[in-house]
């Protein structure tokens, strides 16, 4: 088995807050982040499978990228993810979202999730948790 990896970054805006919260509860919870801020996101996106005998790869990397720009990048760069995340988009809840959108395409060929949401914070998914969620998503669907 070989892993293969291809990165992405995409600047986009959002706030942490609980609607049924007050402002000040948000802002004693959240700090800064309870106000309309933006971040360059960091995506890193690895796939492990075994090495095609005819192709010689994994996968083909332009194949990676331009299901990860389809299905994540292009939802994203420059948006408000509280409108297309929805919810509490903490870069944990950014990650398990991204998760969701490729697993459909790449299956049990996704191995690894990390995004940085500044050069020294990162979320990462590792395929423990990636095989928990596909689970979660079939017994779901």
């Amino acid at each position: 088995m070989v892993r293969i990896s291809c990165d992405f970054w995409f600047e986009a805006s959002h706030r942490l807050g609980r609607d049924e919260w007050s402002p000040e509860e948000n802002e004693r919870i959240f700090g800064a982040c309870a106000r309309l801020h933006g971040h360059s996101y960091h995506l890193r996106v690895t796939l492990r499978g075994p090495v095609d005998p005819i192709t010689g790869m994994v996968r083909n990397f332009a194949e990676v990228k331009r299901v990860v720009h389809e299905r994540v990048i292009r939802r994203v760069d420059h948006q408000d993810l509280n409108a297309v995340v929805g919810g509490l988009t903490t870069a944990e809840r950014i990650t398990v979202w991204v998760a969701a959108q490729l697993l459909p395409e790449f299956g049990d060929r996704l191995y690894g999730l990390e995004l940085w949401e500044t050069r020294t914070a990162s979320v990462s998914l590792g395929p423990e948790e990636l095989a928990a969620l596909q689970s979660t998503a079939r017994a779901e669907g």
